[in-house]
């Protein structure tokens, strides 16, 4: 069994025994349980014989919080409150002795004038497993919440947040306070910015880093060396909020944050009862981009972020973009632009709350070509009746892209009666080219802070409305004419008691 052993690592346990004899058979049900209870291969890789990534993170995290000074090291009194809240055993003086001494003998910069650092506590735990007591490693991440997978438990962890379709979530000042505080932290350079490197510091404790999918990696502004501001940093943080409150949280916590999901975040009030008190009090909106390919709305993306339309990688799902934009009343919103592929629109209207958390909706079209403005029509017309029929009616706006090049006149007579026609805004144009953008951002904003305005109405809606109008009319007229003939048979009924 050793040369299979040794060519598949992953083998934990090897062991003879006869049920026949009764050899080493308790031996058997000990080890399979073992590898259950305590498995290898979640924190140690057997080729390369180090701990796994995911297993130093938590285990770095771990250090941290017992590292109660943030001298980098474990003192002999943090050790032993380590040892007690782990095993519910102190550690005797000589004990904490030998265990730095173990230490220096093989990793000198494992232990250093102030106790045991981070590499000699992961020296450690890399050789309790090498020792085959994987049991002391798992106990110690169990006692901090992580479960198998090294991943903090549902327990300390909520899942999912209970709202509904058309109420969104947002950071609370006291969590924008602390990302402001750990941004500068982790700014070793002092430059306003956060290098990848640092980033990757930044979330080293949590299980990745959850900004290099390809959801987050571009959405907000970076400098010429990559590096993310604070308003860009505070950006994806909302934007992540938004989409996703549960891995936010999680990660707000992965990174130190203490308090809990009530004080990281506010849940906003829903957009219908905005628009009946035709006012919101939200701080991050999200618009929906819709437009036929080649119309400009990846570019209108990225001159958000200030890039060039050529900057922008190829994706098959929606692209996401998030910066702070200022209004004309001085005050300070992330905006959201989620860019909609022509091809997903369909199946994105099939879902009755699709519009629910969106602020606001832009259409943009070619301005020099008539058939990219009849398909930015015809979208227009799809969302305005799923918002009519779903009761998620949307501010929108028309944008006319490509500004700096031969206007084509049908496409621009038509934007303008059709916008007349549904009582919205007149095409807005721009040239991402000569960045001019008419102060496009500030006007999506502008019309998501007013939900009850710029609401398109197609016919059908038209029809609905003065139907119900009518009908309102006709029930008030009824109401009259009941109201009189009640006061007549109450006014016959005294006048012949009396």
């Amino acid at each position: 069994m050793a040369p299979i052993m040794q060519a598949f690592r992953e083998i934990e346990t090897c062991i003879e025994c006869s049920a026949l004899r009764q050899i080493q058979v308790p031996e058997v049900f000990y080890y399979a349980q073992k590898a259950v209870l305590h498995p290898t291969a979640p924190l140690f890789d057997q080729e390369a014989q180090s701990l796994k990534p995911r297993c130093v993170r938590a285990l770095k995290r771990i250090f941290i919080l017992c590292d109660h000074d943030r001298d980098g090291a474990l003192s002999d009194v943090e050790l032993n409150d380590f040892q007690v809240r782990c095993f519910s055993a102190p550690l005797q003086p000589t004990e904490i002795s030998g265990v730095k001494r173990v230490v220096q003998e093989k990793m000198p910069e494992g232990v250093n004038d102030s106790g045991l650092t981070l590499t000699g506590f992961l020296f450690l735990h890399a050789l309790f497993i090498e020792k085959g007591r994987l049991e002391t490693t798992w106990t110690v991440l169990r006692k901090f919440g992580y479960d198998n997978e090294i991943k903090l438990r549902d327990e300390f962890i909520p899942t999912s947040v209970k709202r509904a379709p058309d109420q969104t979530v947002e950071l609370t000042n006291e969590v924008i306070d602390y990302l402001k505080g750990i941004f500068n932290m982790f700014d070793i350079d002092n430059d306003e910015a956060l290098l990848p490197s640092e980033l990757d510091d930044l979330f080293s404790t949590a299980p990745e880093n959850p900004w290099t999918s390809d959801l987050y990696k571009d959405s907000a502004e970076r400098n010429v060396l990559g590096g993310l501001s604070l308003e860009g940093f505070l950006s994806k943080w909302a934007l992540m909020t938004l989409l996703d409150p549960a891995n936010s949280f999680a990660n707000l916590v992965y990174v130190g944050y203490s308090g809990d999901f009530n004080s990281a975040f506010t849940i906003t009030r829903k957009r219908r009862v905005d628009r009946k008190k035709q006012q919101t009090q939200r701080n991050v909106f999200q618009c929906y981009v819709f437009g036929p390919k080649g119309s400009g709305k990846t570019a209108l993306l990225q001159s958000f972020l200030g890039r060039q339309p050529s900057d922008a990688l190829p994706t098959n799902s929606d692209r996401f973009a998030a910066n702070t934009v200022e209004p004309s009343d001085g005050t300070r919103k992330t905006l959201v632009l989620r860019e909609i592929p022509e091809g997903d629109v369909r199946s994105l209207l099939n879902n009755k709350e699709s519009l629910a958390p969106c602020d606001a909706a832009v259409f943009v079209y070619d301005s020099c070509d008539e058939f990219s403005w009849q398909r930015a029509r015809d979208l227009l017309v799809q969302v305005a009746s799923h918002g009519e029929n779903t009761g998620y009616e949307v501010p929108c706006l028309i944008v006319a892209a490509k500004d700096d090049l031969d206007q084509s006149p049908v496409a621009l007579q038509e934007s303008t009666r059709v916008s007349q026609d549904m009582g919205i805004e007149t095409p807005i144009p721009i040239s991402v080219k000569l960045k001019d953008l008419n102060n496009i951002f500030c006007r999506i904003v502008h019309a998501a802070q007013r939900p009850h305005l710029s609401i398109p109405e197609t016919e059908a809606g038209k029809t609905r409305r003065q139907y119900r109008q009518l009908l309102n009319r006709s029930l008030m007229v009824v109401s009259g004419v009941v109201g009189v003939a009640a006061y007549r048979v109450y006014a016959a009924r005294r006048n012949s008691s009396s």
